[in-house]
């Protein structure tokens, strides 16, 4: 059981934590204030578009359009996994890790899922990524964590990136017994965000990403706003 923290839980995905530990200030001006917006860009419109595509392709056998004619051995390859196939679901937990409502005010986590296989007591987790190979995510612990939490009968978690542009692939395995480890990967740095949550403190962190993409431009470190 994870323990309340305030009575109203913060719902956090991990992309909205990683967006605080990035920048706490542009977290709370995106997403707690609404003062500006995440840029709708050509890169993010392509990411949907492919995993709509690969998740017809899994579910209807619907063949890849020709502009992903390269990744269609990729979907074949999946197509043939045994078990249960579930695409493209978005789950919510409580702070006891019970099913909630995506939009639910209970609500204390979000997780997208891709593509989930469960065959047994083993789930095959499989995220598609569309842009460059990069390393240090926690994302597939947490992918792991969720499935672990929604079917307890499941005890082994076999998680992957699938990098699509350079064809490649990170794998982890986890274990039911891993759980408690796998959670205190992330809640030390929920308990920071609900803190600034409670105490409306967004201390903004520089990097290179305020020179041209951050789209907070009444930061003092943006670089867009001193143009």
């Amino acid at each position: 059981m994870i323990e309340a923290i305030i009575e109203k839980p913060i719902a956090w995905s991990y992309s909205a934590l990683d967006q605080y530990l990035t920048c706490p200030r542009q977290y709370a001006e995106i997403r707690v204030y609404k003062n500006f917006a995440e840029p709708n860009t050509d890169q993010r419109d392509w990411g949907n578009h492919v995993h709509a595509c690969m998740a017809r392709a899994l579910t209807k056998q619907i063949p890849l359009p020709t502009d992903m004619d390269q990744w269609q051995p990729v979907a074949d390859q999946f197509r043939k996994l045994k078990g249960k196939l579930i695409v493209e679901q978005q789950w919510g937990f409580d702070r006891n890790l019970q099913e909630s409502d995506w939009f639910s005010k209970q609500t204390w986590l979000r997780v997208i899922i891709d593509a989930l296989w469960l065959d047994g007591n083993v789930g095959k987790v499989v995220d598609w990524k569309t842009g460059k190979r990069r390393f240090g995510s926690h994302q597939l612990e947490l992918f792991a964590a969720a499935v672990f939490a929604r079917y307890p009968d499941v005890q082994e978690v076999r998680t992957m990136f699938v990098w699509l542009k350079s064809f490649q692939q990170d794998t982890e395995v986890f274990v039911r017994n891993e759980v408690p480890a796998l959670w205190n990967k992330f809640l030390p740095d929920v308990q920071k965000l609900t803190n600034s949550h409670a105490t409306q403190t967004w201390v903004p962190k520089t990097s290179g990403l305020c020179s041209a993409h951050c789209p907070v431009t009444t930061c003092t470190f943006n670089g867009r706003r001193r143009q």
